[in-house]
């Protein structure tokens, strides 16, 4: 296992020729800061602030075609850490312009950092310094990262899984406040969705309300959310006696 990980990340090491201008971005909210290094790992340029904005972006990719043409360089090879939801802004635009970009494992940062320092201080630019040292060194995931129509995917699948979350705990703290306040209520109807019984917790969710409700009113109040009549007034029926 060791062996096929050395020899992949020699592989990767090798895919970079003297011609490939190496970044390392440390990813921030309002800035990023960006290393570029040679193959070799000499450090040729850093800027500590560059902004998630166009502005910014635009003056990034300034920085990288001129130090491209002034190197005689051909390609660009970016590693970064995919914290959060930062990265894509400037991950994305970069691939726009034809730079390849690839991760680093945060592991992998956290290990290098205190190898080459005496203390494990973060600093934006040293960060930066140490993703582009080590994807030079052929230490980034070397996978495609998603673009077009699989990244809205992607991201629907991701939102759609968030928003799932969130309604079942929200149906489970539902069902928790019923259980303590009107257990009866839940029980008079199928299920936790149903129109009818939104409509009673919207008008009269404790059996106090209900009591200063008068039935014909729940029965209606009822009827109207399921539009059945029948249904309306035997809820209401029952739902008056539980409470």
């Amino acid at each position: 296992m060791f062996d096929n990980d050395y020899n992949r990340q020699v592989e990767r090491r090798q895919r970079i020729k003297k011609t490939t201008l190496v970044l390392g971005i440390d990813i921030g909210d309002d800035f990023n800061a960006v290393a570029y290094m040679h193959k070799e790992g000499t450090i040729l340029s850093r800027h500590p602030i560059v902004y998630n904005s166009r502005a910014g972006f635009d003056q990034f990719v300034r920085i990288t075609e001129d130090l491209k043409a002034k190197l005689g360089m051909k390609d660009v090879l970016i590693g970064l850490e995919p914290t959060g939801h930062y990265w894509r802004k400037i991950a994305y635009f970069s691939m726009d312009q034809g730079y390849a970009v690839r991760f680093i494992k945060t592991t992998s940062v956290k290990h290098e950092r205190e190898l080459n320092e005496s203390s494990s201080a973060k600093s934006d630019i040293k960060d930066a310094i140490t993703l582009a040292n080590l994807t030079r060194e052929g230490k980034y995931i070397d996978t495609v990262i998603a673009n077009g129509v699989s990244r809205q995917l992607r991201t629907l699948s991701k939102v759609r899984e968030k928003i799932l979350r969130q309604s079942t705990g929200a149906k489970n703290a539902l069902h928790a406040v019923l259980d303590d306040y009107f257990p009866e209520l839940k029980k008079l109807f199928y299920a936790m969705h149903t129109r009818g019984l939104w409509a009673v917790l919207e008008t009269c969710p404790f059996p106090e309300d209900v009591l200063k409700c008068d039935q014909s009113a729940i029965a209606e109040i009822i009827t109207k959310a399921s539009r059945s009549k029948t249904e309306g007034t035997k809820k209401a029926r029952a739902l008056y006696l539980a409470a």
